[in-house]
C-alpha cells in the first residue's frame, strides 16, 4: 500500500456515551487504544475490520467523509 490509499473496510456498530470506571477497564482501553481520562466520554463499537483486495487510491478529506470504490475490492461477505 501506498500513502492516500484505502486499505480496509469497517463495520461500525452504536456509540454510546461510558463514565471513566468503564474507560479505566483495562480492555475497554486496549480497544481504544487509550487510557481512563484520556479517550473520549463516547465510544464507538467496532464490529469487524477487513483489508480490502487491494488498495484505492482516495483523496484525502479532514473528518469523517465517504469514499466511492469498486465493489470488486470489498472482501467476500460484505455486500451479503
Amino acid at each position: 500500500f501506498t500513502k492516500g490509499m484505502a486499505v480496509a473496510i469497517v463495520e461500525l456498530g452504536k456509540t454510546y456515551e461510558t463514565t471513566l470506571e468503564e474507560r479505566c477497564d483495562p480492555d475497554f482501553q486496549r480497544s481504544v487504544g487509550a487510557f481512563g481520562a484520556d479517550s473520549g466520554m463516547r465510544a464507538t463499537e467496532i464490529k469487524r475490520v477487513e483489508y480490502l483486495k487491494r488498495g484505492v487510491k482516495v483523496s484525502g478529506q479532514g473528518g469523517v467523509f465517504k469514499a466511492s470504490i469498486d465493489k470488486d475490492v470489498i472482501p467476500n461477505g460484505w455486500l451479503d
